[in-house]
């Protein structure tokens, strides 16, 4: 092994973990809003290091956890910008939010290193190991305490259309195990052994293969548009979060989302689709008689308004709320309601709100009580349109919450507010999580943002029209057709669960025989 990887594997103390911190901090640079995804050519090769160096599990998850941390602070940094939209109730938590979800967030990198030092061993067997490895920690960090797959590595290949269509394969779980597998070849010829050719090359043609099917799938021009064809308006009203509840300024808000919403389009077709970002109707929607009638107004006889709005129920039990999205029709009747299931803890409801309140904690978002979750992924039909699956807010981040049950739909809305997070990377990477929903489902994805990125995505994960943010406008745009359903959609959580045993076992079945 050269002297300098000897050096990495055989670092000890703080200098093994700054070193591990920086690695994982670089690696961010990948990610959205960046791109840079030569990044995990180092990244990802300095990781495997301290993990072949580190002499049992347990060195291995601290190294692994590390990693993460410095990946963590310095990708998701933007949860704590949300706290000061309400300085006085909630600045004080910023150093929790910023510096102290990481650290659970690194548990899973940590998961990760542990588990492909047991099965791996050193070299070719170690780098499948963690392929495999990787996939059961952004599986877990999909599930654990109610979820957070954020920043998956899939999403550093977003702007790489042939590359991200292997999370049509194998979901972006998948795609973020083969990415391991490929950016950490570096790592197999930094240190000496037998079969490191044959690996390398085995790795490089998986990794060729991927490609070409990508270069295969995506089409050259503009994706095909379904038919009939159907005109999409995506409202972005671009409300200041502080503002957005202000009662003085409802009236304001609502006549900007309904101008926008009249105004005349570029090529004079008008839309049959117009939606609203979530929460974007400053009432609820029974708050006068003739409100679902004027927003069923904003489009013609065969056409349909979604509208992001709170709903709520009193009865004998209590007030209850929702965060939902309703469907409407020109006269005004409802088609449907979508009320979103899986909530933001800490931002919808409070969890363990019987101790957690002691505290003086509470939710960020405005009102007396938490939020109740929705039924689950439900669709809903619009007559001369098709079926629509709402995904509302982060949402969009989980691989499950874009497969219905019930019926494939022909278009994924996703209705978001990230006024939360300002003008950080925040926003991008929420956009770059919707899109690789996308890509997985074959589905055509309509994203309507408060403030931005409001976008029309093809089922390949291209941005065709958009929005930036801090912009009021709109995005008009015909609706692209859905391709047929992919592997992934067809399998779902199988695929990558699938390639993760196919690549432990592969790291086991070679541990012996890796010098």
């Amino acid at each position: 092994m050269p002297r300098f990887a000897e050096t990495i594997a055989g670092l000890a103390g703080w200098r093994r973990a700054l070193f591990a911190f920086t690695a994982g901090a670089l690696s961010t640079l990948a990610l959205p809003p960046f791109g840079f995804w030569p990044a995990l050519f180092v990244g990802m090769p300095a990781l495997l290091l301290l993990v072949e160096g580190a002499g049992n599990w347990r060195r291995a998850a601290v190294a692994g956890w590390w990693w993460g941390y410095g990946h963590f602070v310095t990708g998701v940094y933007w949860i704590g910008i949300a706290l000061l939209v309400d300085p006085e109730r909630f600045a004080w938590l910023l150093p929790f939010a910023s510096l102290g979800l990481p650290m659970v967030f690194a548990l899973f990198p940590a998961l990760a290193a542990a588990l492909a030092r047991v099965l791996g061993g050193r070299g070719a067997a170690l780098l499948a190991a963690m392929a495999g490895a990787w996939i059961v920690g952004e599986i877990a960090r999909d599930h654990v305490l109610s979820g957070f797959p954020w920043n998956p590595l899939a999403a550093a290949w977003i702007e790489v259309p042939a590359a991200v269509q292997g999370a049509a394969l194998a979901g972006a779980f998948g795609l973020g195990g083969l990415t391991v597998l490929f950016c950490g070849l570096p790592y197999l010829f930094l240190r000496p052994g037998r079969g490191r050719l044959a690996a390398g090359a085995a790795i490089v043609a998986v990794a060729a293969a991927i490609f070409a099917y990508g270069q295969t799938r995506v089409p050259e021009g503009p994706a095909a548009r379904a038919e009939p064809s159907v005109r999409i308006r995506l409202v972005q009203g671009n409300i200041d979060q502080r503002l957005k509840h202000d009662d003085a300024a409802r009236a304001a808000h609502f006549g900007r989302h309904m101008d926008l919403s009249r105004g005349p389009s570029a090529d004079g077709v008008a839309p049959r689709l117009v939606i609203w970002p979530e929460t974007a109707l400053p009432y609820t929607l029974d708050a006068a008689p003739q409100l679902p009638h004027i927003l069923g107004s904003l489009v013609g006889e065969d056409g349909v308004a979604l509208i992001g709005a709170v709903r709520v129920r009193q009865d004998a039990a209590g007030l209850e709320a929702w965060n939902s999205l309703h469907a409407l029709r020109h006269d005004g009747s409802l088609l449907g309601t979508y009320d979103k299931h899986h909530l933001v803890p800490f931002g919808e409801y409070l969890p363990m709100r019987g101790v957690l309140g002691l505290f003086g904690l509470d939710k960020l978002a405005v009102g007396a009580v938490d939020f109740s979750a929705g039924p689950g992924p439900r669709g809903i039909d619009l007559p001369g349109i098709g079926r629509v699956l709402p995904l509302i807010c982060y949402e969009a981040i989980f691989p499950e919450a874009a497969a219905d049950p019930d019926a494939r739909p022909a278009l994924l809305v996703n209705v978001t507010n990230d006024a939360w997070f300002g003008t950080s990377n925040g926003p991008p990477q929420h956009l770059a999580a919707a899109r690789l929903r996308a890509v997985e489902q074959g589905l055509p994805l309509a994203r309507a943002a408060n403030t931005g990125i409001s976008a029309l995505v093809d089922p390949f994960g291209r941005v065709e029209r958009s929005l930036p943010l801090g912009v009021a406008g709109v995005v008009d745009g015909d609706m692209p057709a859905a391709t047929a359903p992919t592997l992934f959609a067809r399998l779902g959580a199988l695929a990558p669960a699938t390639l993760a045993f196919v690549m432990l076992l592969l790291g086991f079945a070679g541990r012996s025989r890796s010098p």
